[in-house]
């Protein structure tokens, strides 16, 4: 069996390859211009991009078309690979589970299509797949591994700041009169994942009181539970650094990795969303 993810979900490049994992990219447009993440855009491309954006380019993501899928697929196929299982981003947050499900339907009876709404991005879908990936290689069946996702995707906690507003409204994250109202106040809008979708979690003033209550909003949640843990952030690994700091000592960390968050999550939290992932064991 073969896993396919979107690009939506952080897991570390080393993750990747070791599990041999294939991800399908992103479509990104800045105005007339148009890239596919991983491939004619990477991190360093897009931060730089973003520098110099106007009304008239500004970035905007789209999902992946179950063309690309269906390429995909017949790729995995064509290696003899018959069973195939996707996990994608919450379909709350996009449309690229029914591009999944529609490449599975047209290459229907050439091979066995597993898919799994992940209710989630970044590195809490990585998380899945990384699990999925050694599950497989403990040689656990395709219905074990969806009955472990399903418990992750009730249990994961994600729990992150907002940096730019202006982002985070023009992908339709939060409202206009919310992002105002908190850029006057200089509020700091502290957001989770709830039932797939993003909702706000608490505010806060200053940077280092929001950089606090993401960490005491997951140790409010989780106590001294063993739980994975990954520090996720837009462009700034010093604030994920100062993240993983403040919890030390205070979640039972079991495993932990840091992640540049996808470019497609980058695009709709803005520059400097930083974050919180925890899977409890």
């Amino acid at each position: 069996m073969r896993i396919v993810m979107d690009d939506a979900g952080d897991l570390p490049a080393e993750m990747v390859e070791k599990y041999n994992i294939r991800v399908i990219p992103i479509n990104v447009t800045f105005g007339t211009e148009e890239f596919l993440t991983g491939i004619s855009m990477d991190h360093p491309g897009f931060y730089q991009k973003v520098k110099e954006v106007g009304e008239y380019n500004f970035p905007k993501s789209s999902q992946p078309t179950p063309f690309q899928f269906v390429e995909v697929y017949k790729e995995i196929l064509a290696e003899n690979e018959p069973d195939i299982l996707t996990i994608t981003v919450g379909q709350k947050l996009s449309g690229t589970y029914d591009s999944a499900e529609a490449a599975g339907k047209e290459l229907a009876g050439q091979g066995n299509f597993y898919l799994f709404d992940s209710a989630a991005g970044s590195a809490a879908m990585g998380y899945m797949v990384m699990e999925s990936a050694r599950m497989l290689q403990d040689g656990a069946r395709i219905e074990e591994i969806l009955a472990r996702l399903e418990l992750i995707r009730d249990t994961q906690l994600i729990a992150f700041l907002i940096d730019s507003l202006e982002y985070a409204v023009k992908g339709g994250r939060i409202g206009f009169m919310q992002s105002t109202l908190a850029s006057l106040l200089r509020i700091k809008p502290i957001m989770q994942l709830k039932d797939g979708a993003i909702v706000e979690a608490g505010k806060v003033r200053t940077y280092n009181k929001a950089l606090d209550y993401i960490v005491d909003y997951m140790v409010e949640r989780v106590g001294q539970n063993p739980v994975k843990v990954a520090f996720i952030h837009a462009g700034d690994p010093e604030g994920a650094t100062k993240l993983r700091q403040l919890s030390l000592g205070k979640l039972n960390t079991t495993e932990e990795f840091t992640t540049d968050m996808g470019i497609s999550v980058a695009i709709n939290l803005g520059p400097g969303a930083l974050g919180i992932v925890v899977v409890p064991e």
